[in-house]
């Protein structure tokens, strides 16, 4: 396993020795070991392969938690770009005080804060201001709160938020709330809305049984959602329950 992820990371030394330790440290000093809020090995894969696919120049992300993916986005446009003009937003209005900054921390430890634009903001208010104020991204990645209505207020302000062509990736899509959001989506926006298949971008290529299982019974840990068209319905659309 050590030696899998050695070799599927060593784009990024700082994430690559996280995921081995299964462990991190805040600001202060305070010890994390129990990574559970770490997005996984297959997500983290993904979204690496997304963004080289994408040579995404800007990216944003709801949620920075322990920093693995922000790590890696940053580590990723260091690699695409190699001058840093904070190309990625990561929002998280409990960074400090629940996450002791280790986000912050292992980002800054790695060399990478030059890439980032924290926000410690929720995502409902600065979403909006975001797309008032004209920005547009090629890849972002929910992965904050997963209460329904707030992965409902991502996926609406962040899908307008894409670039033409630009995807939305939904973490943690097996939990109930979620899983109605794309739902909503699949049902109401297909026109606008593609989703992706993302076994390509997978380790194993989609291949396990596991994996074809939860495809199956539509238990995904992650779902995307490509932009293919304009995200505007009439006034007097009929309503598809979803």
């Amino acid at each position: 396993m050590k030696k899998g992820l050695s070799s599927q990371f060593s784009f990024c030394p700082a994430l690559r020795d996280m995921l081995v330790s299964g462990a991190t440290v805040g600001r202060t000093g305070k010890k994390f070991d129990k990574l559970a809020a770490l997005s996984t090995v297959n997500n983290l894969h993904i979204l690496r392969g997304l963004h080289l696919h994408l040579k995404a120049r800007r990216t944003l992300e709801v949620g920075l938690c322990f920093g693995g993916s922000c790590l890696l986005f940053t580590a990723t446009h260091q690699e695409i770009s190699g001058r840093p003009d904070h190309q990625h937003i990561a929002l998280d209005p409990f960074q400090k005080q629940v996450w002791d900054d280790a986000g912050l921390e292992v980002v800054e430890k790695a060399g990478l804060s030059g890439y980032l634009d924290f926000r410690p903001e929720f995502s409902s208010t600065a979403l909006p201001r975001l797309l008032e104020g004209g920005d547009r991204f090629d890849l972002i990645y929910v992965d904050g709160s997963h209460i329904f209505e707030d992965v409902f207020i991502d996926a609406y302000f962040g899908s307008r938020l894409l670039s033409e062509n630009g995807i939305i990736a939904f973490d943690d899509c097996s939990d109930p709330h979620i899983q109605k959001v794309t739902k909503f989506i699949r049902r109401s926006l297909g026109s606008s809305l593609r989703e992706l298949d993302l076994s390509p971008f997978r380790p194993d290529r989609g291949r396990s049984v596991k994996y074809k299982l939860a495809l199956l019974t539509r238990k995904l840990q992650m779902t995307a959602f490509q932009r293919i068209g304009v995200l505007s319905r009439p006034w007097n659309v009929k309503f598809n329950n979803f």
